[in-house]
């Protein structure tokens, strides 16, 4: 199936995440940092800090995937390595279906304040219009529990994306495989609690 180019950003993202720092670790580090710190070895207690913050970061991100539902029409979602690059983060769950004809990918994307991250927004609608010059294109608002979004889908293709813009440079994309239409798109949309994911992330 072809990848549309917001899909391709989104994979690009994820795929270039900072190192994982594992759980156990952090306790430790952060005795590192206070002893560092004690011992005025400033530069050493900043890089064990810097970890620290990196895998509650990654924690963070993990722990966002319950918003995401079990399944979807019999398929078993599976989490996709979370990642952070640039200031950007983001963690994915994808579903596919037995035949391999048929796959939905929920992500969560949030750019913070970082500079990347304020023009996110525009990058990615920018994506949306570059698959939309080619002609034939078809776009629907969809308006779901009070947050606006965009489904976008080639003429011809069974690819389609759904993109909900929150606030803090945060977004939901829900980007469906094998289906024509925004109805399966708007079904998971359904699923999600919008107002908790805007406010947990």
């Amino acid at each position: 199936m072809k990848k549309t180019l917001t899909s391709a950003f989104i994979t690009t993202l994820l795929c270039c995440g900072s190192p994982v720092v594992y759980a156990d670790n952090v306790t430790d580090l952060i005795k590192s940092v206070e002893k560092n710190y004690l011992s005025h070895k400033y530069s050493k207690a900043l890089e064990d800090l810097e970890w620290v913050r990196k895998e509650i970061s990654n924690q963070h991100l993990k722990s966002m995937s319950s918003f995401f539902p079990d399944e979807i029409d019999g398929m078993t979602g599976k989490d996709v390595d979370a990642g952070a690059a640039m200031g950007v983060r983001g963690v994915s769950k994808l579903y596919a279906g037995d035949d391999r004809e048929h796959s939905i990918t929920i992500s969560l994307i949030s750019g913070g304040n970082a500079p990347v991250g304020n023009g996110l927004s525009a990058l990615m609608s920018m994506a949306s219009s570059l698959e939309m010059m080619g002609g034939g294109s078809h776009s629907k608002v969809v308006v779901q529990k009070g947050y606006r979004g965009q489904f976008i889908q080639q003429s011809g293709e069974r690819t389609g994306t759904l993109t909900f813009n929150l606030s803090g440079g945060k977004m939901i994309i829900i980007e469906t495989i094998g289906y024509t239409g925004s109805a399966e798109a708007e079904k998971v949309a359904k699923q999600l609690d919008i107002a908790k994911i805007e406010e947990a992330f």
